[in-house]
C-alpha cells in the first residue's frame, strides 16, 4: 500500500478545467432560445399574411408564433397584443394588404 502512487484530487490541470468549463457554457448556449427582435416579428407577420388566406382572424396569432418557434425563437414573451399592433401598423403603411378584413378604412 505504501509503494501505491497517490493522485491529487484536489488538483486539476489547468487546460482541463478550461476546457471543462467552455463545455459547460456551450451546452447552456444551446439550451437558451433568443426571444425574437421587433424585426423579427414583423417578418414572421408578413408571412403569415402572405399564408392567411381563407383562415379566421383569431387562428392569426397563432399562426405567427408557429412561424417563429419553427425558426428557434422563444414566444413566452410575444404578446396578441404586439402581433396585432404589427399587423395593422403594415397594413396602414401599405407594405401587406389587409387579407383578413380586421382594419377599417
Amino acid at each position: 500500500m505504501d509503494n501505491e502512487k497517490k493522485i491529487d484530487l484536489d488538483y486539476i490541470p489547468e487546460d482541463v478545467l478550461e476546457e471543462v468549463l467552455e463545455e459547460e457554457r456551450k451546452q447552456r448556449m444551446k439550451k437558451k432560445t433568443p426571444y425574437p427582435s421587433s424585426r423579427d416579428i414583423v417578418e414572421a407577420v408578413i408571412e403569415a399574411a402572405k399564408m392567411a388566406r381563407g383562415i379566421h382572424p383569431d387562428e392569426f396569432p397563432d399562426l405567427v408564433l408557429k412561424i417563429l418557434e419553427d425558426q428557434g425563437f422563444d414566444t413566452r414573451h410575444v404578446t396578441v397584443k404586439r402581433i396585432w399592433h404589427t399587423y395593422e401598423s403594415l397594413v396602414r403603411r401599405g407594405v401587406i394588404r389587409d387579407t383578413l378584413g380586421v382594419i377599417g378604412g
